[in-house]
């Protein structure tokens, strides 16, 4: 009874023990010469909802530095001490195997490993393993490198590329500051085995990070968990098994979306993460320094559920659809129940172009309010019945900042059927006139309305212009004379003169 209680009280010092002081992993690097002490969360930090993963503050992670950008723009959506200098472990793998991939062939470069490159690696630092003289393919090499976390592995690279370790070295220098890097990243190895001066900030891993996704050999690679390796002159094929438990499906830790990248491990870096997520065509890039051992799996995940709350995906065609064209249809028939309207859907004329629009909520709904100014519509047809779904009946151009224009067509979302004895279109006049071998019309009594009218209101006319022409021509009445009226003088004047 004694011994049984004198072993349960070993195992709970053990348990506590471990707890304050881990050992370290598999797949791990540590040191021995320091002793790693787990960061915890702030006894006033906020619990991290799930179901409010936009709320998210610095004191809910436990790493004491971390990032989180958007990847194609680069953008930076959340920090925590981004520029605070840190020291990077193994993830410093991501720009040797970046700067491989970008000097060497992976279709025909093979490094043979050196017993430096193995020697170099400390003896609780993990190893691929690869022997003295073994000659692998750069792709298995780069693969094993960073699935696995080769230490060794690295250090042949470094070899193969920059002649030796130190030349290597400024390499990496020289390419971080291309990349964009501040003063505060300096690297002395290609592998991250742990020294005073290497060293980087979260920012500028971010950046690294994301130059090396935009190569495609390299996120292929970093996407796996696990690496089948080749037989070579001294190994035969063998499966080499990775530690990062976020890509692992089988794992508590396990988040769909995230892409990779790459782990890292000493006493003195903490728990490190370079992770890559993808969702509806959005990309993120976190980076967590000195975190805790299971820490980096869930700071991580709360970074990549922030930015997919404050990053927005959308497409023209869908921002069309949420205020699709409608327009009135002449001709319709009178029993249509939509009386001539007609709401215009859309299609991309080059299906195979990305035009898709990445950007936070406010932006994006600045597309929305605007869509017409940053857009065009050319009608090509009449809007006349009849009208057959899937007709085209115009073209929109869309106007981007980044990705140029693309063109869409307006297509009829239903049918609309011609009204009877509705006159003709003009486009059926034509039609119906080139189609005709005579070269002179037919005769249909449509055309003798506008004839016989033409006629008439020339018979008038002529009419008119005549009657007035005879009324100015016509002779004026002679005017008969007055007639002659006998002189008669008064009786007085009369008499008075006979007498005399």
């Amino acid at each position: 009874m004694a011994f049984k209680t004198g072993a349960a009280v070993f195992f709970i010092i053990a348990l506590v023990f471990l707890s304050v002081f881990p050992l370290s992993v598999q797949g791990e690097d540590d040191t021995g010469e320091d002793v790693f002490v787990a960061p915890r969360l702030s006894e006033n930090a906020i619990p991290w909802d799930e179901r409010h993963p936009e709320l998210l503050d610095a004191d809910m992670l436990y790493a004491r530095s971390a990032i989180l950008i958007e990847a194609t723009t680069g953008e930076t959506i959340f920090a925590k001490n981004a520029d605070e200098i840190m020291y990077p472990a193994s993830t410093t793998k991501i720009l040797t195997a970046y700067i491989a991939l970008q000097m060497g062939d992976l279709t025909y470069d093979e490094v043979t490993i050196s017993q430096n490159a193995i020697d170099l690696v400390p003896p609780t630092y993990t190893r691929i393993p690869v022997s003295e003289g073994e000659t692998v393919a750069l792709r298995d090499l780069i693969s094993a490198t960073l699935v696995r976390s080769g230490n060794e592995g690295a250090n042949a690279l470094g070899e193969y590329f920059g002649g030796s370790i130190e030349g290597f070295a400024g390499l990496m220098n020289e390419s971080a500051q291309m990349l964009g890097c501040s003063g505060s990243t300096h690297f002395t190895n290609p592998s991250g085995v742990h020294d005073e001066n290497h060293y980087t900030t979260v920012r500028d891993m971010a950046i690294i990070a994301r130059a090396a996704m935009q190569n495609p050999d390299f996120a292929e690679i970093v996407q796996k968990n696990t690496y089948e390796m080749p037989a070579s002159n001294k190994h035969p094929a063998r499966q080499l098994v990775g530690q990062t438990s976020i890509l692992d499906p089988q794992n508590d830790y396990y988040y769909r979306d995230c892409t990779g990248i790459k782990t890292g491990f000493t006493n003195r870096a903490g728990y490190c993460f370079v992770g890559a997520a993808e969702r509806n065509g959005i990309k993120l890039i976190s980076v967590v320094f000195y975190s805790s051992r299971a820490g980096r799996w869930t700071d991580t995940k709360k970074l990549f559920e922030y930015g997919y709350t404050q990053i927005q995906s959308i497409t023209p065609e869908a921002l069309y659809a949420e205020d699709p064209r409608v327009i009135e249809i002449a001709g319709f028939d009178l029993d249509d129940p939509q009386h001539g309207n007609l709401t215009l859907g859309i299609r991309a004329t080059d299906e195979t172009r990305d035009m898709k629009i990445i950007g936070r909520k406010a932006s994006i709904d600045s597309l929305r309010e605007n869509f017409s100014k940053i857009s065009a519509v050319t009608w090509t047809r009449e809007f006349r019945a009849p009208i057959s779904v899937g007709d085209t009946m115009g073209v929109l151009t869309f106007f981007s900042e980044n990705k140029g224009t693309a063109t869409y067509d307006l297509v009829a979302t239903r049918s609309i059927a011609a009204r009877e004895n509705a006159p003709p279109t003009l486009e059926q006049i034509e039609a119906y006139t080139l189609a005709d071998e005579n070269p002179f019309p037919r005769f249909s009594t449509d055309l003798l309305v506008p004839i016989v009218g033409f006629f008439l209101l020339l018979f008038f006319l002529l009419r008119t212009i005549i009657r007035r022409r005879r009324r100015r021509i016509r002779k004026p009445r002679l005017i008969t004379p007055p007639k002659k009226r006998p002189y008669r003088y008064a009786s007085n004047d009369y008499s008075s003169q006979k007498k005399k």
